[in-house]
């Protein structure tokens, strides 16, 4: 009898613990966000928002020195892809009875009239590569690779790319706060026209912490395009567009969040009263 009851017990405090476990509810706040759409400067429609630089390896280069001329062409151009964004460019969805009763289009936040066009080529044949980085512009005309900061805690991330058919593949490199880099495979690119990659963020890069501030930032470092041994490498045309990711901007509010959020930290300390004084050591 008492080893029944004992049983019922133990039973009973197992079913507690699995209700508890199923109820358990994480407030989040998922969000798609677009990383880079590739377009140009409202300011100047001639001058991209984002510049990018493809830097090839030794056999991509003029007389394959280090230092050579690089032998790859990089350019924006007006295409996109209409799987997408039709087309006109532009992502719609449903329809609506505008005032003359007739059916209208619902634009969508997704515009596109451009994309990063690539032309690389090499001098020989085998496992060569091509880096394709972001940049900042720190001064007029100057430039400077600089990684691309993501929002919240990334998911996944997706981007369209437009292949030739050519036995090449493609990597994409993202970095952790501590400045640690992950490389993650896209695949194979041998495929003809637009084709749409989504690559899922694997749990053991570090996008939090136990302390305040908790949340730390991953950041897009570049693209890696690899030839794969026996493929031409003459001459072949890539086109990159729409960079998205699926992200968790929620942030939880308590008492006094607004001091574990790093730019009010900055904002603080840039415009505190510093009072530490030195101390004399022989009054």
């Amino acid at each position: 009898m008492r080893l029944i009851k004992l049983l019922l017990s133990i039973a009973f405090i197992i079913l507690l613990s699995l209700n508890s476990l199923i109820s358990t509810e994480y407030t989040k706040n998922i969000q798609s966000l677009v990383l880079e759409d590739f377009e140009m400067s409202k300011e100047d429609p001639k001058k991209p928002k984002r510049y990018w630089k493809v830097i090839p390896d030794r056999f991509g280069r003029l007389n394959n020195r280090e230092n050579g001329q690089s032998l790859q062409k990089l350019a924006w151009v007006k295409a996109w892809p209409e799987a997408y964004f039709g087309n006109e460019g532009e992502f719609f969805f449903g329809t609506e009875q505008d005032a003359g009763n007739e059916t209208a289009k619902v634009r969508y936040t997704d515009v596109s009239g451009y994309c990063l066009a690539l032309e690389i080529k090499f001098n020989r044949q085998g496992y060569n590569s091509v880096e394709v980085y972001p940049l900042e512009e720190y001064e007029k005309d100057k430039f400077r690779i600089k990684p691309i900061p993501f929002k919240g805690k990334v998911q996944q991330l997706d981007f369209w790319v437009w292949g030739a058919n050519f036995d090449y593949f493609m990597e994409v490199v993202l970095m952790d706060y501590r400045g640690v880099e992950h490389r993650l495979n896209v695949g194979s690119i041998k495929h003809i026209g637009w084709k749409n990659f989504v690559l899922k963020i694997p749990n053991n890069i570090p996008q939090s912490v136990a302390q305040i501030p908790s949340s730390k930032v991953l950041s897009f470092v570049k693209f890696v395009i690899w030839t794969n041994p026996g493929e031409k490498v003459s001459g072949a045309h890539i086109y990159i567009d729409h960079i998205k990711y699926l992200t968790d901007v929620f942030e939880e509010i308590y008492d006094g969040y607004q001091l574990g959020n790093p730019k009010k930290i900055k904002e603080l300390w840039d415009n505190g009263v510093n009072l530490d004084v030195p101390i004399d050591k022989n009054p």
